[in-house]
């Protein structure tokens, strides 16, 4: 039996806030003269790189008569409401839309008790006769703050509390965001609704996975489609589509929150469909996915099981040359590399991501070997990427000459050592940045001029100790 005013009852502590569900439940009441929508007949969510997403669904549903408004329930909280279209697919010429409100002040216990501050309520409160009970009071409510505060009995109460009882629920808030649209309707009472809009919160990018054989000429490579959802909304049964490309946005993509979902479990399925889009390029799922709500979700992009790919060993500098330098050490930077063509087992365009490498060692197990990004790579591309650094190869230079040899111009030589520490001759690639207009005068191995700015040796350098390093000499005439 409910209890009354200063009714003692045995409680458990620490005291708690309750209100009751039947207060919640009312908000699912429509509003008096409204439609509520109906059923979903097709849901399309079209992602892009930079955070947004565009949300396209159909819904047949129930349309008042003359005018009257429309509740349409079931949109994602980081709706960008001045990017709403609403049209009609069964009656376009009888079917029109006056004006359109998004309301997102929802249901919370705060929410609640701020619109009763100033309000008599109920309040079960510790009785400060005996500790273990409680007793239902009438209570005025001052504020609710970072506390609610009471006036009871003439007096100021701040303290703890069991729960609260309303006598009503308050108007305007809302279980969940809500469209409410106020139409003019002659046509019939039920059609098909086409509703769009962009919301953030939803960002994607690819991911992709590279097996490399033991001989660096073969590889594997797996894409996948890295999908999160932080928009506030769960889409069951969605066609997916992305799209790949810098889209230009006018104003700031809405704060993401912080990713601490579950990763979904990567599933094998059917490879995307890509077609050109404007000057983008867009994907899209052949099946319905179910996306919830604050996941990152995994989704097949494509399958080339054999491509031919290359290393290659790079020691790059691009230093000004001094003569005071002294001597300087470097590292051999390791890439791999591949082109994305049909005849290499590709040819499709590649979204921007992370590309993760692997190989197996030789007892069989599969390591990482490296990781590096990739952009927005067109079909028959060249793709490169940076592993990491070779440990048995180094390389030490040394300026062993510098002369001004005119008003604007310098003559300088390196000497230029390789070390290669493993058992097998090593190909090295020693690709230097030259400033100014220069020209090559003397060089102790053939060489290749690359652009106006960087020259390349192609060394095939061989098992080497500290003495008999493999040693490349150049001079370099440049004006300024």
């Amino acid at each position: 039996m409910p209890f009354t005013d200063n009714t003692r009852r045995n409680v458990m502590k620490p005291w708690t806030w309750i209100i009751p569900f039947s207060l919640f439940a009312a908000l699912w009441v429509a509003m008096p003269g409204a439609a509520l929508a109906d059923e979903t007949k097709s849901l399309t969510v079209t992602v892009y790189n930079h955070g947004q997403a565009l949300v396209n669904e159909v819904r047949s549903m129930n349309l008042p008569q003359g005018k009257g408004s429309v509740e349409f329930t079931g949109v994602a909280e980081t709706v960008q409401p001045a990017t709403l279209q609403v049209r009609s697919l069964s009656a376009a010429e009888v079917f029109t839309v006056l004006d359109m409100n998004y309301e997102y002040d929802l249901v919370s216990v705060k929410a609640l008790l701020d619109r009763y501050v100033g309000k008599t309520l109920r309040v079960v409160l510790p009785d400060p006769r005996d500790r273990q009970s409680t007793e239902l009071r009438e209570a005025l409510l001052l504020a609710n703050n970072d506390r609610p505060i009471f006036e009871v009995d003439g007096q100021i109460y701040v303290g703890g509390y069991e729960s609260v009882y309303l006598a009503e629920m308050p108007r305007g808030l809302r279980p969940r965001p809500t469209l409410v649209w106020l139409v003019q309707n002659t046509g019939p009472a039920v059609q098909d609704i086409d509703v769009s809009y962009l919301a953030g919160g939803m960002d994607w990018q690819a991911d992709y996975v590279l097996k490399v054989d033991r001989n660096n000429e073969r590889a594997a490579l797996s894409g996948w489609v890295t999908l999160d959802n932080q928009s506030g909304m769960a889409f069951e049964d969605a066609s997916l589509k992305l799209v790949a490309g810098e889209v230009n946005v006018v104003r700031p993509e809405p704060a993401r929150l912080r990713r601490d979902m579950a990763m979904a479990a990567p599933m094998a399925g059917e490879a995307m469909q890509e077609e050109e889009f404007f000057e983008y390029h867009l994907y899209s799922v052949p099946r319905p996915v179910d996306i919830a709500n604050r996941q990152t979700k995994q989704i097949s992009l494509l399958q080339a099981p054999d491509m031919g790919l290359a290393k290659k060993l790079l020691a790059r500098f691009d230093r000004y040359p001094s003569p005071g330098m002294g001597l300087i050490k470097q590292g051999v930077a390791v890439f791999l590399t591949f082109k994305n063509s049909e005849a290499n087992g590709l040819g499709l365009p590649l979204p921007q991501g992370v590309v993760r490498a692997y190989q197996e060692s030789k007892d069989g197990s599969t390591l990482f070997i490296g990781e590096d990004r990739v952009g927005h790579t067109p079909k028959d591309a060249e793709v490169e990427l940076r592993m990491g650094e070779a440990f048995d190869l180094g390389v030490e230079r040394r300026m062993i000459a510098h002369e001004q040899t005119g008003k604007n111009t310098v003559a300088y030589t390196w000497e230029i050592k390789v070390r290669n520490s493993k058992d097998e001759p090593q190909r090295v690639l020693l690709e230097d940045v030259v400033q100014g207009d220069w020209r090559i005068t003397k060089a102790s191995h053939v060489y290749e001029k690359i652009d106006a700015r960087r020259v390349r040796f192609t060394l095939d350098v061989p098992p080497s100790s500290v003495q008999d390093q493999l040693v490349v000499t150049y001079t370099v005439t440049t004006r300024f």
